[in-house]
């Protein structure tokens, strides 16, 4: 594994923070927090993977679910106390 391949996928993945550890793990941690809506979707915040290739799929997971929450934010309506 090279860093022109981590290169890469930092740049398809720019909402993520890429990196390999000290011990050979690949990871990858969100560059800001989860909305409850993603949090709800059972999004996560920081992912992991012994190879790029599945961390590469974890990200396309985590961005599918960072989706489907957007998606419930915009047509769910707010609910407003009334005073």
């Amino acid at each position: 594994m090279d860093s022109s391949s981590l290169a890469e996928l930092a740049d398809q993945h720019p909402n993520w923070m890429i990196f390999r550890s000290d011990a050979g793990r690949f990871w990858a941690s969100l560059r800001r927090g989860l909305t409850r809506y993603e949090m709800a979707e059972c999004c996560d915040r920081t992912v992991d993977a012994d190879d790029l290739t599945t961390l590469a799929e974890r990200l396309r997971e985590q961005e599918r679910r960072q989706a489907l929450a957007a998606r419930d934010r915009r047509t769910k309506p707010r609910v407003r106390n009334a005073s």
